[in-house]
């Protein structure tokens, strides 16, 4: 029976819009990836109102495939102008840039997106196999397994947060507060929605997005006033490696694309975690360390190649237990809601066929972004020169007609606004957002789940630990916050003044 949906997906992809979506989300990440200070995730939640007009498969194929090509075209400026386009290319700026300045603009971009493709094919490849095992799996929790899945996802990419884990818990639990807003599943009462009748569905999951990644990104562009950027529009030399080229990055491109699956299976690690973690293992494993930073060709394909695997690791959790993996993913799992398919250990069981179609439109993507990389690169460069001062208004015009389309509601716009507002000054207190979009996400899973759950256990909180997995996803929820904790970094200098002669070769090899 799998067999055969996995075939009818196959099936569903190459239909004429189908096909066209893949092609024009991929175009469209690819040029959004290349413009400095924008990322592939305030693209989606910018394209995501637009995809409601569409089918579920088309729309969802489209937003997909615009991850995809964000991933290489962030490579674009990090190699020509020394300027990551978005975050997850951060490490390839390192040797990319030195290597562009040598003559070799061509060269770089032409590495960077053979990685990029080996990347996301190796991810699509574990996607097709992974996915489908765990979500059979997943068929067998209950609202017990599932209220420890939720909490599991809270608690982890809260504890990852850049910065303070302080905030990006403080963020997570914010996120839940604010899904509990509108009519409670169980009882049907209203709930912190002050009378007004346009909360009692809740906070439109999408019109948050739009506000939270789209409208401080603006606001930030607008501040910066920064000048006209110079940029070497053109290139001469041959972009597609060389067979021995080729062979030599071989190895680093798998190896880091492995890394690049299971750091997007990690919820909230990212493409830009990814980058850095391949490239700092390519480097320890390297036997000429002293070439990285002078323009080598094993630091671009490192990196490039795990940002671009996480595209499929980070979608993983995503269809299968309905945890994103990243706050692109949040945003597709928006997409599906949008269309009113609700994202859980349930989807491939009723949807399989459409979660097919996207996994194979993940495939298919990587395709389309190798060959239009190799005719469109030079002019996606020009996008780089587009002035700060155009982008900003252009993202906040898009922003209000995207809102507004949704319901056809002014409302909706005023609340996207607010969003945008506290998406702005989350950012300057360093209190990350994509602990709030998870917690939205998993709020009303975690409201359902645990209420059923009591109703099982007859009102006691001891039915959480009668199962030995929800008592295992539990604990390891507890680690993940107290290793993060002044406790834990207590406990850990005990541990090295205990051993001081190990923890000496541990950091040795981590400097190397």
């Amino acid at each position: 029976m799998t067999l055969s949906f996995v075939l009818q997906g196959l099936s569903a992809l190459f239909t004429v819009q189908v096909l066209l979506a893949v092609i024009v989300g991929t175009a469209l990440g690819l040029f959004i990836g290349a413009m400095p200070g924008l990322s592939a995730t305030m693209g989606i939640a910018l394209l995501l109102p637009l995809t409601y007009q569409f089918e579920p498969a088309t729309g969802l194929a489209m937003l997909t495939s615009l991850y995809m090509g964000a991933m290489y075209g962030g490579s674009i400026s990090a190699i020509l102008i020394n300027t990551p386009g978005t975050p997850s290319a951060a490490a390839t700026v390192i040797d990319g840039y030195p290597m562009a300045q040598r003559g070799e603009s061509g060269k770089a971009l032409g590495i960077s997106l053979t990685a990029s493709l080996i990347g996301g094919v190796l991810s699509s490849i574990a996607l097709l196999v992974f996915a489908p095992v765990l979500g059979t799996v997943a068929l067998e929790f209950g609202p017990v397994e599932m209220f420890a899945v939720a909490v599991l996802g809270i608690t982890i990419i809260g504890s990852l947060a850049k910065g303070s884990t302080t905030l990006g818990l403080l963020s997570g639990m914010i996120g839940l507060m604010i899904s509990l807003v509108g009519m409670d599943p169980i009882t049907g009462t209203p709930r912190f929605t002050f009378g007004n009748i346009n909360l009692f569905s809740g906070i439109p999951y999408t019109i948050a997005l739009i506000g939270l990644f789209s409208i401080p990104q603006a606001l930030k562009l607008v501040e910066q006033n920064l000048p006209k950027r110079e940029v070497k529009v053109s290139f001469t030399d041959r972009m597609l490696p060389k067979f021995n080229e080729f062979l030599e990055i071989l190895p680093t491109t798998i190896r880091s694309s492995i890394i690049g699956i299971f750091v997007g299976i990690i919820p909230g690690a990212g493409g830009d975690t990814a980058c850095w973690f391949a490239y700092n293992e390519t480097k320890r494993f390297s036997k000429h360390k002293e070439r990285f930073g002078t323009g080598y060709s094993l630091g671009i394909a490192a990196a490039e190649s795990a940002n671009n695997a996480v595209v499929g690791g980070a979608l993983i959790p995503t269809i299968s237990l309905g945890v994103p993996g990243s706050s692109a993913t949040a945003i597709i799992m928006g997409g599906l809601m949008v269309h009113g398919i609700m994202p859980g250990p349930t989807l491939m069981q009723d949807y399989p066929v459409l979660t097919y179609t996207l996994i194979w439109a993940v495939m298919f993507s990587n395709v389309a972004m190798f060959v239009l990389g190799l005719l469109v690169t030079k002019l996606a460069v020009n996008v780089t020169k587009i002035s700060d001062r155009i982008i900003a208004p252009a993202i906040i015009v898009l922003c209000v007609i995207g809102s507004f389309s949704i319901n056809n509601s002014l409302f909706d716009v005023g609340l996207m606004f607010i969003f945008g507002i506290i998406g702005y000054f989350m950012n300057k207190v360093n209190m990350p957002t994509s602990p709030m979009v998870i917690g939205m996400i998993l709020g009303s899973m975690l409201d359902t789940s645990l209420n059923q759950a009591l109703i099982i256990g007859g009102g006691s909180y001891g039915v959480f630990f009668k199962s030995p997995l929800a008592t295992i996803l539990l604990i390891i929820s507890a680690i993940s916050i107290l290793q993060s904790t002044p406790i834990f970094d207590v406990i850990k200098s005990k541990f090295n003044k205990s051993a001081p002669a190990v923890v000496l070769n541990v950091e040795e090899g981590m400097d190397d």
